[in-house]
C-alpha cells in the first residue's frame, strides 16, 4: 500500500503518527495510549491515569509489581516481612498483582474483590475463633478504611467491658484466650 503511495502521502501519514505518538500539552498521554487505554482507572489511582508508565513498564511484566508495590508501600513491607494478608500467602510472590487487582473496570470499579462470606481468616495475622467466629465482618471492619486497618489488640474493641477496670496495662491478662497469631511455618 505504501509503495502506491506518493512520497508527499507518505510524509503526511508519517508526521500525522510522528504527532500522535508525541504528548499534547492538553492531554497527558499520548494519541497512542488514548486509543489502547482499556478504559478508567479506579478513583484511588485517576492521579496515575495521565501516564502509563506510572503503572506500566513495556515489555517488563515484572516491573509492573514494583510499579504497584512502589506506591502501595504497605502491602511492599508486608511482602517483605510475611506479615498480613499478602505477606502470609504463599501464592501471593508468584502472582502478579494485576491477576487480583486489575484496574482500567471504571472509576467505582471494586478491584479487591474480597468475598467475604468464603474468605479465609486464617491467611491473616487475626485468626478468628472463639467468640470472634461470630463476629461481623463490619464489626471490626469499618467502612471507609482498609481491611489491614482493623482493631487488632483486645483492649481496642473491648475497653468499656474491661473486667479489671482499668487497673492493668492495654495487654490482655495471661487467662484471657488470645486469637491466634500464625508463625510463618503455620500459614497457608
Amino acid at each position: 500500500m505504501i509503495a502506491r503511495m506518493s512520497s508527499a502521502a507518505v510524509l503526511l501519514l508519517v508526521s500525522v503518527l510522528v504527532t500522535m505518538g508525541l504528548p499534547s500539552p492538553v492531554f497527558a498521554q499520548n494519541a497512542f495510549e488514548r486509543l489502547v487505554m482499556p478504559g478508567e482507572l479506579i478513583k484511588g489511582h485517576v492521579k496515575l491515569e495521565a501516564d502509563c508508565a506510572n503503572c506500566h513498564s513495556p515489555f517488563t511484566p515484572k516491573a509492573q509489581d514494583d510499579l504497584c508495590l512502589a506506591c502501595h508501600k504497605d502491602i511492599a513491607k508486608d511482602v517483605r516481612e510475611k506479615h498480613g494478608l499478602h505477606g502470609l500467602r504463599k501464592d501471593v510472590a508468584a502472582t502478579p498483582c494485576r491477576q487480583c487487582h486489575a484496574d482500567h473496570k471504571g472509576r467505582d470499579a471494586d478491584i479487591i474483590q474480597l468475598d467475604k462470606s468464603t474468605f479465609n481468616h486464617g491467611a491473616t495475622n487475626f485468626v478468628l475463633d472463639g467468640k470472634h467466629e461470630h463476629v461481623s465482618c463490619q464489626e471490626c471492619h469499618a467502612a471507609g478504611k482498609k481491611y489491614r486497618q482493623a482493631p487488632r489488640a483486645c483492649v481496642d474493641c473491648h475497653r468499656s467491658a474491661d473486667p479489671h477496670k482499668g487497673q492493668v496495662s492495654d495487654q490482655c491478662a495471661r487467662n484471657v484466650p488470645q486469637p491466634k497469631i500464625l508463625e510463618p511455618d503455620q500459614r497457608l
